[in-house]
């Protein structure tokens, strides 16, 4: 099978390619850099070519993968959209919220066309997190996704090109409530953090109560490396999930439950288990790319979105 990768940051280079090269029905990775002068040979089925020239040949592909920065995305979509099978589009999907609410983006999403990259939701754990909620009597989540600063020229600080810490890191609380709550449910508070230093937020906070659990999500850039997700009970027995977002490849995972024995997970790629997925055809772990939940996500995402950038 054929799958091509749109853009060649970090992120493509620590995570996209590794779980790629892991899965065995792959025969041929192809990576469109926009700074590649010339194609390069990575091994005898990986190379790098020119994002432009790529997108202007004739190749067509099982996957396309794209992970440029997030104002690119529908661009880059709507490139490679004839030329692949599936479009799987990092988080989030666009701050273009016309284009999500529209039509053309119904057709994509009821068709299976666009999905969304949130890995977690693929990995073992998730499946814990939802018998969790259904037998035990939990009455709050808290979940927090913050990390420290990094290189200050790259897009994540720059506004035009989708930077900003809830593009980055808010995406994933919110996308994790967002998949819990019904129609009833009711938004406490949103607070978003920022700094005169940079034109980009720095952080936020939601509270939202539904179904008699209150939720309580942080997201940050520039602080102390955050990511976990806790459960408490009536009974104030907590169910603690560390990396809950984002996983080392080599970490043991486990729900900490205290004063009782721990749940084992197991050490899981969640990139290779959602990249397998695709490649199969197998939707089962998509369901929160379902057109509903997409819908359901970026209108409260939107919400957070302009209290972001009110000035």
């Amino acid at each position: 099978m054929k799958v091509i990768v749109l853009g060649n940051g970090i992120h493509t280079k620590k995570r996209i390619i590794p779980a790629l090269n892991k899965i065995e029905i792959i025969d041929s990775l192809t990576v469109a850099d926009r700074n590649a002068v010339k194609d390069t040979k990575l091994s005898k089925s990986n190379q790098i070519v020119n994002y432009e020239r790529e997108l202007n040949n004739d190749n067509y592909y099982d996957l396309a993968i794209i992970a440029t920065p997030p104002y690119n995305h529908i661009d880059s979509f709507l490139r490679i959209k004839d030329k692949s099978k599936i479009a799987l589009i990092e988080k989030p999907l666009t701050n273009d919220f016309k284009f999500i609410f529209g039509k053309e983006m119904e057709g994509y999403l009821k068709s299976n066309k666009i999905l969304e990259s949130l890995m977690y939701f693929h990995h073992p754990v998730w499946g814990e997190v939802k018998n969790l909620l259904s037998t035990k009597k939990i009455t709050s989540i808290r979940s927090e996704f913050s990390v420290p600063h990094g290189d200050k020229n790259s897009f994540r600080y720059i506004k035009k090109y989708g930077g900003g810490s809830l593009n980055d890191q808010g995406i994933y609380p919110i996308s994790l409530v967002s998949e819990l709550i019904t129609k009833d449910y009711e938004i406490e508070s949103i607070k978003i953090e920022k700094d005169k230093k940079y034109n980009v937020d720095l952080g936020g906070t939601i509270e939202i109560n539904f179904n008699e659990i209150s939720f309580t999500g942080k997201w940050g850039l520039g602080k102390e490396y955050k990511n976990y997700l806790v459960l408490k009970e009536a009974s104030n027995k907590e169910y603690i999930i560390n990396f809950f977002f984002s996983k080392p490849e080599d970490t043991k995972l486990k729900i900490e439950i205290k004063k009782d024995e721990d749940i084992e997970i197991g050490i899981f790629d969640q990139f290779e288990l959602m990249y397998s997925n695709l490649l199969q055809e197998n939707f089962s772990h998509f369901e929160y790319s379902s057109y509903e939940n997409v819908i359901t996500r970026y209108k409260l995402f939107k919400k957070i979105f302009d209290l972001a950038n009110t000035k």
